[in-house]
């Protein structure tokens, strides 16, 4: 019996332990870890959820430079130099050119690692293991009426501060997860990386819609 009662409590000094974690510190070294980056490269799965249940999995993948970016994600190809955003469908070889409002986009690539200083109160949840890894599960939720998401949970690395997954809520209650499938830091982009290229991108049909 005393045995029986000695790792109770030490099961409740752990649960303790975690809530005790401080989740605005763990919040402000990922982002500071990030920024201190020229830039980085990752790869990510998109699970498609159906009641809690992975009913489809799609791949992608990211290139990040401070507010510039570039998302290949099936189809869709999207470049932003931090003022301009070329949106391409490769199939069908559509290109729409817009001016980029960072206010307007909740979350982007660039931005991920920023978006709970505004917007969103956020919670320490618990810990996790991602892939063997031990990671701080942090909740966000969106004070924003207006906004996609009612809740962002970030799972970030003990070890590193990197995000490793994200699940997006909305306000039906369904959610979106991502996970980082692969994560190359402190990459150097050369000048025109994130803009687009006609000249290697056939276009069949153009529209811009900048001011």
């Amino acid at each position: 019996m005393r045995r029986v009662l000695v790792v109770y409590w030490m099961v409740i000094s752990l649960v303790a332990a975690g809530q005790e974690q401080d989740p605005k510190a763990i919040l402000d070294k990922m982002s500071s870890v990030y920024k201190a980056m020229p830039g980085y490269e990752i790869g990510f799965v998109q699970k498609i959820l159906s009641e809690s249940e992975v009913i489809d999995r799609l791949t992608g993948e990211a290139s990040v430079s401070k507010d510039k970016f570039m998302i290949k994600f099936q189809d869709q190809h999207i470049y932003c130099n931090g003022t301009v955003l070329w949106t391409y469908l490769v199939e069908s070889q559509e290109l729409t050119i817009s001016n980029f409002e960072p206010d307007e986009a909740v979350i982007n690539p660039s931005n991920v690692y920023d978006i709970y200083k505004e917007g969103f109160t956020y919670e320490y949840k618990r810990q996790d293991n991602i892939n063997g890894e031990l990671v701080h599960v942090v909740e966000l939720t969106s004070t924003d009426e207006d906004a996609d998401f009612t809740n962002v949970i970030m799972y970030i690395s003990q070890k590193t501060s990197y995000l490793k997954a994200w699940d997006l809520v909305d306000y039906a209650g369904a959610k979106t997860a991502f996970e980082v499938s692969s994560f190359k830091p402190n990459v150097t982009f050369a000048d025109g990386f994130f803009e687009f290229d006609e000249e290697k991108n056939p276009v069949t049909y153009r529209e811009d819609l900048r001011n």
